[in-house]
């Protein structure tokens, strides 16, 4: 499951060109839960 959580949170980065309020918005996150999720799973916008 962590695994398609990263993959999508990838995909939202890149559709948003590293934007991390957009990328949360695409997913229906909120940006401290985005922010949150980058830092466990260790990801770089």
């Amino acid at each position: 499951l962590e695994s398609v959580e990263i993959d999508l949170m990838r995909q939202a980065l890149d559709k948003s060109q590293g934007n991390k309020s957009k990328a949360a918005r695409l997913l229906g996150l909120t940006r401290d839960t985005f922010l949150y999720r980058l830092k466990k799973y260790a990801l770089e916008a």
